[in-house]
């Protein structure tokens, strides 16, 4: 009886350690099989490359290179001030390339908007897995429409083609949209941007004191000053390209704030300055050589875009 006892002992571990063993194997199973479902759910769509573009009226999407796309699983989502309005492109038809469910590189569709005046967000999303594909922010103003140059605290700098004043300062309000420089200093905001003929800049510009210079212009962070890249809007000096030159009016203290649209475009082509920049450059320039006190001069920026003319 003790020898059948002690066999009946031993089959009980045994039977325990198989059944221990048959849990692992289980346990490494279900883990592999999550895992794998892990990996499919959170895989990231975003091996596509998407750009936009917005006129007055519409918004075009381009899907530019990468993998292909379900419009069935791909929203896009145009935002004005509050309202958000989301538009599966599945329910579009192509306006280029194929028709049928897969976005691939070259397929282009196109969606009307209303807003007339504003910010216009446009935002790509993969439905499913909520990835953020492209995302892109417009100025839109008496019909002219353009891409919204905000700033922040990682994209400023001075420019060193000239001796800054400790002292001055710029103030970024309003989510980016308004800079303002006060003191002489030669802002830089990073924005790498090809500049060609037919862009425009637009803006709105205000200043409560006359310094030296007061311009704005596309720059190269590591060049040195060079008049022909900076409308000149105000100033007692004169030095840049006077915006008077191409259609706007020299701004006088007290006229609050201005609207220019100015043929940035032409400018350059004219000097020789077409081609790729790095910055978006602010002239607030007052050294104290104009016969006029410096220090509380300001100039002040806001709803800055920058666009192809059709």
């Amino acid at each position: 009886m003790r020898g059948f006892g002690r066999g009946r002992g031993q089959s009980e571990v045994i039977g325990s350690l198989l059944l221990v063993a048959v849990g692992v194997v289980l346990i490494g199973a279900v883990a592999v099989l999550g895992f794998s479902l892990a990996d499919d759910t959170n895989r990231d769509p975003t091996t596509a490359s998407l750009s936009s573009s917005v006129s007055a009226g519409n918004v075009t999407l381009v899907h530019t290179a990468g993998d292909g796309l379900s419009a069935a699983e791909t929203v896009a989502v145009l935002r004005h001030s509050d309202d958000a309005r989301r538009v599966r492109l599945s329910s579009l038809a192509p306006v280029a390339g194929g028709d049928d469910d897969q976005i691939t590189a070259g397929d282009r569709y196109r969606l009307p908007h209303d807003v007339i005046r504003g910010e216009l967000a446009v935002t790509v999303v993969h439905e499913e897995s909520g990835a953020v594909l492209h995302t892109r922010q417009f100025w839109i103003a008496d019909g002219i429409a353009g891409e919204l140059i905000t700033a922040d605290a990682d994209s400023l700098s001075d420019f060193q083609g000239n001796v800054n004043d400790p002292s001055a300062t710029t103030t970024i309000s309003d989510g980016g949209r308004r800079i303002e420089v006060t003191g002489n200093k030669w802002q830089l905001i990073g924005n790498n941007y090809t500049v060609t003929e037919d862009t425009v800049l637009t803006f709105e510009f205000r200043s409560t004191t006359e310094g030296a210079i007061h311009g704005i212009g596309f720059q190269n962070a590591g060049s040195g000053q060079d008049s022909g890249r900076v409308v000149q809007l105000s100033g007692v000096q004169k030095w840049g390209v006077n915006v008077s030159d191409y259609g706007g009016s020299y701004y006088k203290t007290g006229d609050g704030w201005t609207r220019y649209e100015v043929p940035i475009g032409e400018v350059y082509r004219d000097r020789n300055n077409l081609g790729a920049a790095d910055s978006l450059l602010i002239v607030n320039d007052c050294d104290g050589n104009e016969g006029i006190s410096c220090g509380s001069h300001d100039s002040a920026y806001r709803n800055v875009a920058v666009s192809e003319s059709d």
